[in-house]
């Protein structure tokens, strides 16, 4: 059973909520699921306003305007790219350098299995993704990512094309095939042998933005998720 969203930050303006990963952020389509728009609603908020959407299979910080002029501001702020966003990924294998940029562009992919899914293109929009190693395991690396575009996918694109995919990757691992059966069958026991993880090891540690009203520059953390913290324990040499 997926868990519950957790509130990390709450006041007349805005709602940063720890989202869980397999949480839609909209829409669930399967009888007797909750997307995170039902959750927000519950919790009080009637129109939420997600400023930064995340995967269903990725976790961590999501902000929520509360009321249109807030929206209106973060929404410009992320137009600027003014609103800071840092993800940890586990990825295959090791990276060769420390830190470094990808600025490879995206495009959707054409004739592929997956209707959804990006590949690296020259003819696509450009997409810039500075990354760091903060832990080197057993045959994976864990990677502080900091997306300076906002590509749908991107992470998940660039990591893929630099050769270390992240880890429970149905789409960008290790054969797009695993999210077709995924979508008919769920996670199955020849899946979680390929593709090591339920879902993709992604999540969104750091937020920061200036608040609407005060213009305070606020920064917001959520704790990676125990499925990732279990992964890196049992990888660590």
């Amino acid at each position: 059973m997926t868990p519950e969203p957790r509130v990390i930050f709450e006041d007349a303006d805005l709602l940063v909520v720890d989202k869980p990963g397999n949480l839609v952020c909209y829409g669930a389509s399967r009888p007797g699921q909750r997307s995170l728009a039902d959750w927000t609603r519950e919790h009080g908020i009637a129109t939420p306003r997600f400023l930064n959407r995340l995967d269903r299979e990725t976790s961590g910080a999501m902000l929520v305007t509360k009321n249109e002029r807030a929206a209106k501001i973060l929404g410009k702020q992320m137009l600027r790219h003014e609103i800071e966003k840092e993800y940890v990924a586990i990825c295959f294998g090791a990276l060769e350098s420390e830190r470094g940029v990808i600025e490879q562009p995206i495009a959707v992919a054409t004739g592929a299995p997956v209707y959804t899914k990006r590949v690296v293109d020259a003819a696509g929009k450009p997409c810039v993704t500075e990354f760091e190693v903060e832990q080197r395991l057993k045959d994976f690396t864990v990677v502080r990512l900091k997306p300076r575009t906002g590509r749908a996918h991107q992470l998940r694109v660039h990591m893929a094309w630099f050769g270390h995919p992240i880890v429970g990757d149905k789409v960008y691992g290790a054969d797009e095939r695993w999210y077709l059966e995924f979508i008919k069958n769920g996670v199955t026991e020849e899946m979680l042998r390929c593709l090591l993880m339920a879902r993709q090891a992604l999540h969104a540690a750091v937020l920061s933005a200036r608040h609407p009203t005060t213009q305070e520059q606020l920064r917001w953390e959520s704790p990676l998720p125990d499925d990732m913290r279990q992964f890196i324990m049992e990888h660590t040499n």
